[in-house]
């Protein structure tokens, strides 16, 4: 093959691969519309939520130092709840809280930092449309429970359960 002849078909062969490269993306951007289309595209691609938070405890002991992934909750007495905490920016996937018992001085396990038994995520698709609040339910045993809601959470049925069969 002569010279010629040999640059005829590299330049022939560019404007294919710019055309391959095109077609490529229009493809992918195909698949993309759908997503976007439906308004899953951004719902997956979210990292984060802000709900208002309040923390319920069915535990008979004071609380103190309450952190749900480093931002503090404030404290709780025996049974109690906190506030409403607003706006708080929650990352999707595994969280962490830590909260420190307290009470009279002598009172087993006072100034423990317990950390949940079990394990804790939350997903986009935990929260449905419109949900405002995160309730996070202490239990006794260690345990703790996550509840959505639009309004201000509720008390659990475990909770209700512990609660009516306390020592007063």
């Amino acid at each position: 093959m002569t010279g010629d002849a040999r640059d005829m078909v590299i330049h022939k062969s560019r404007p294919l691969l710019s055309g391959r490269r095109s077609a490529i993306g229009l493809i992918g951007l195909g698949l993309m519309m759908p997503l976007a289309a439906c308004g899953q595209g951004k719902k997956k691609m979210q990292k984060e939520t802000a709900l208002h938070v309040e923390v319920f405890s069915y535990i008979d002991r004071i609380i103190i130092d309450i952190s749900f992934n480093g931002t503090g909750l404030g404290v709780m007495n025996r049974y109690g709840r906190t506030g409403t905490i607003t706006d708080v920016y929650i990352p999707f996937g595994l969280q962490t809280l830590r909260w420190r018992l307290d009470g009279p001085e002598g009172t087993p396990r006072n100034g423990e930092v317990v950390t949940p038994k079990n394990q804790l995520v939350i997903s986009p698709e935990q929260i449905s449309p419109g949900t405002r609040y995160l309730g996070i339910h202490l239990y006794p045993d260690d345990t703790v429970e996550f509840t959505f809601a639009d309004s201000i959470p509720e008390q659990t049925a475990r909770g209700k359960k512990i609660l009516a069969n306390r020592k007063i």
